[in-house]
This record gives C-alpha cells, structure tokens and sequence, in this order.
C-alpha cells in the first residue's frame, strides 16, 4: 500500500500523487488560460478605450502569451490524464469532442498571440482599426473556449470523469473491473441496479 499522510477522518493525501481532492495535474491547471485569455480579452476591449493603446496592448499581449501557454499545458496534462481516470462507456464520445474542441482551441489562441508578437516586435503602430482587430480576433476565440469549457464541466460533474471514485462499502457500485464508479455507473455508463443503494 502506498504511503499516505492520514488524519482523523481517514487517509486524505497519497505521498506518491496528488492529493484525493486533486486527483491528476489537469485539474490543477485548466482554470489557468480560461482566467488569463478572458482577461486578456477584457484587456484589449479596454485599450479600444484609449487614446494610446499601445501601453495596454503591450499588457492584453503578454497575458495571451501565458494564456497561450498555459493553455498547451492544459491540453498536454488532459491527453496525459484521460487514460488514467474513470471514465464510463457513456463518456466516451463525450472526451473526444473536448480532445477536438481543445486542440482548435491550442492551434486558434497560438495563431493569435503569434500574430500579436509578430505586430509587437516589428513596432506597428497600433491605430484604432489594428486594436479593434485584435479584439475580435480573441473575442471570437472565446466562443470554442467556452464551448470546450463546457464539455468538461459535463465530464465531470455528469459523469464523474477524474473524479475519485468513493472507496466505502456504502456507495457506488463496482464495475467488471473492480472499480467503484462516482455515479453508481458500471464500465458501460449503465447505472448497476444490483449494487447496493447510496446511504440516506
């Protein structure tokens, strides 16, 4: 058995990962670029305000360099993730439209903060019109993030996608394989009406 750091209510962190509430580094890192790359998006609607952007842009630009970043992160810890959690047969489908929706994702906000450096380091003047660009080109952006933010909220909170599955004879039920699912789901997504009933 592996070492783990326990307490009163019971074993709370396993010394060889992460702790039981944090159960991959995905899940540590994807509110990451969603925070960065809307604050970058309200950063550049705010330089359309000014008489200078120039100042602001510089800002909006380096906060789609992290956004950008972090958001490749994000990906490359989900891909890495997706083979180690408990995932139902229902849920299938469902990760593989977050797989595509996130990879368009990391190619459109990569082409955009490219092209923004490209602007930045070859000194353009950034006259309304180029800010205005700028804007919208995230803005639009916005839409598949949101749209890919939502098919992960469903794989967790529907299906309970890399969330730790309960441990106690008292809940869940157990697969072909032997592992409890979140839900009550067998490995197929069917609820087991078999298994013993979640305590009241």
């Amino acid at each position: 058995m592996a070492a783990g750091l326990t307490l009163a209510g019971g074993t709370v962190a396993n010394m060889d990962g992460f702790a039981d509430w944090l159960p991959n580094l995905h899940a540590l890192v994807i509110h990451l670029p969603l925070g960065l790359l809307v604050t970058a998006g309200g950063t550049d609607l705010l330089a359309m305000l000014r008489r200078n952007p120039a100042t602001v842009v510089r800002t909006s630009t380096g906060l789609y360099v992290m956004g950008t970043m972090t958001l490749i992160l994000a990906y490359v810890t989900g891909r890495t993730a997706a083979p180690e959690v408990y995932t139902p047969g229902l849920a299938h489908a469902l990760v593989a439209q977050h797989w595509d929706r996130a990879l368009w994702c990391v190619w459109y906000f990569g082409s955009v903060t490219l092209g923004r450096l490209v602007l930045h380091f070859r000194g353009t003047s950034l006259t309304r019109t180029i800010t205005a660009g700028l804007s919208v080109a995230g803005l639009a952006g916005f839409a598949a993030l949101a749209v890919t933010a939502e098919l992960g909220g469903r794989l967790v909170y529907e299906y309970g996608v890399g969330v730790a599955a309960p441990t106690g004879p008292e809940t869940g039920a157990t697969d072909s394989e032997g592992q409890r699912s979140p839900a009550g789901l067998n490995s197929t997504g069917v609820v087991d009406a078999t298994g013993p009933s979640p305590s009241r």
